[in-house]
């Protein structure tokens, strides 16, 4: 999926870069982030989580 892993998702970076691969036009994330709402789309923030997080411990905590 244009040299990204498919379960990613899209963000605003990501987007810029494809832009310009596709179309040698050099946007900021902050230009691409604008054309992606002007289109009606919102750019992804991944999500980071530790591979090694233990969900049953995280539970307890927040209790």
């Amino acid at each position: 999926m244009h040299g990204w892993v498919e379960d990613q998702v899209w963000t605003a970076g990501r987007v810029a870069t494809l832009i310009g691969r596709e179309y040698h036009v050099s946007y900021s994330v902050s230009g691409a982030t604008r054309l992606m709402h002007w289109l009606g789309f919102s750019p992804q923030v991944p999500v980071r989580r530790v591979a090694e997080r233990d969900e049953e411990a995280v539970k307890m905590w927040k209790r």
